[in-house]
């Protein structure tokens, strides 16, 4: 595998068309760091492509501190609002400062470009030893630099937006088409849902995503990134610091809310073993009477129904689900497969609606689920359930 090149780190630049001085001196911190995981001898099973990406990305992480870029400042004050701490899974001491350069950040983002190169499956536990002792050394090497290493030249462009004026959009496109495709921190999610078949050397450059349709449409209409936003939502955090609007939507009580409400007596949660149980809950319970194919009978195949009153929605219908829940009325519920399986919930795009999974976890009716890798794997999932699903389900997490 070949030796990171300046080219590597140009493409994951807002200015890439520019060389500037400082460009030879990140490149030569990316290339020291791809040599720390031989010489410490950590993390031994990964490809040099995923070593690579791994420096280019933390090389990528400091720039954006030390240049105060704002991606990586969005994430913490999000994060603050959503979960109340700076960092998933790592907790910060009295000594972490926000937006500065932290130990736990360096951890996560070590975690996260190797979980996202290896393909979101969970491979890597963000408690893994090796992972730990590599971020610790990094950290400490950007510490000591960080009196004397230059300021980045690449992102004087993201610091003059307005995202109010209008003779800036050209410029605004340009900045959400680096973000959600090139920058360091939203690619690996934006490259994984949306663009898995291309290959790193195949990307497009900012200026081919501004003529290329299919990106440009993808780029403000799907969400990105660990916490699964829209591009103009991490804009308007990075240059006004503004939250992202909660939607809200009140259609009034669905119909088949009010019937499922009078069905259950009340009960939020449905659970049926077979299709003929399901069907025969629909007709007579619902009153959706008895049509010769059944009702929905694209689900004939399947089994393990939850059914979910929703007020706005109606009712959630998921297949294949119930043997993870442990609920009183749930009489499918077991337990080994629970352990085993039930994490997909967080992690398999459209395993489970998500307004569901939400009212799973919410109620710790998913006791059993764990995270695939790792000591501690069971708290590491119950505490970050939100952040693992925003993460790994991505545009799912987003429906509406």
């Amino acid at each position: 595998m070949r030796e990171i090149d300046i080219y590597d780190l140009k493409r994951m630049l807002p200015d890439e068309e520019h060389e500037k001085p400082t460009d030879e001196y990140f490149l030569t911190l990316a290339k020291y760091i791809a040599t720390l995981p031989g010489e410490m001898k950590v993390l031994p099973e990964l490809p040099r492509d995923v070593v690579n990406r791994l420096a280019l990305n933390l090389v990528a992480y400091y720039q954006d501190i030390v240049a105060d870029a704002g991606i990586w400042r969005s994430f913490v004050v999000m994060c603050r609002k959503l979960y109340h701490h700076p960092v998933p899974f790592y907790q910060a001491d009295d000594n972490y400062i926000d937006f500065e350069l932290n130990l736990i950040d360096v951890q996560f983002i070590t975690w996260y470009s190797i979980e996202s190169a290896l393909g979101f499956d969970g491979l890597v536990s963000p408690y893994d030893a090796d992972l730990l002792r590599l971020a610790r050394k990094v950290e400490q090497l950007f510490r000591y630099l960080y009196d004397d290493v230059p300021m980045p030249e690449n992102f004087g462009s993201l610091r003059e937006l307005d995202l109010a004026d209008r003779e800036q959009v050209r410029d605004i496109f340009k900045a959400s088409g680096w973000l959600f495709w090139n920058s360091y921190f939203l690619r690996p999610v934006s490259k994984y849902a949306y663009e898995p078949e291309i290959s790193d050397d195949d990307e497009l450059t900012i200026d081919e995503t501004l003529t290329n349709e299919q990106r440009l449409r993808t780029t403000f209409e799907q969400p990105t990134g660990p916490l699964a936003l829209y591009v103009n939502e991490w804009l308007q955090l990075m240059v006004d610091n503004k939250m992202p609007r909660q939607r809200k939507q009140d259609k009034g009580i669905h119909k088949y809310y009010q019937q499922f409400n009078n069905a259950t007596g009340g009960k939020k949660l449905a659970f049926f073993g077979t299709y003929a149980e399901l069907n025969a809950f629909l007709s007579e319970k619902m009153n959706w009477g008895s049509p010769a194919e059944g009702n929905l009978p694209q689900l004939k195949d399947y089994g393990n129904f939850v059914v979910f009153g929703n007020r706005e929605k109606g009712i959630i219908i998921a297949p294949e689900v119930a043997q993870y829940v442990s609920h009183p009325d749930n009489p499918c519920y077991d337990t080994a497969t629970a352990t085993a399986e039930a994490h997909l919930l967080l992690m398999q795009p459209g395993r489970c609606p998500i307004d569901l999974v939400k009212h799973l976890f919410e109620n710790g009716y998913v006791p059993d689920a764990s995270f695939p890798a790792g000591n501690n794997a069971h708290t590491l999932l119950h505490d970050n359930w939100d952040f693992i699903a925003r993460l790994y389900l991505c545009k799912y997490y987003r429906a509406d």
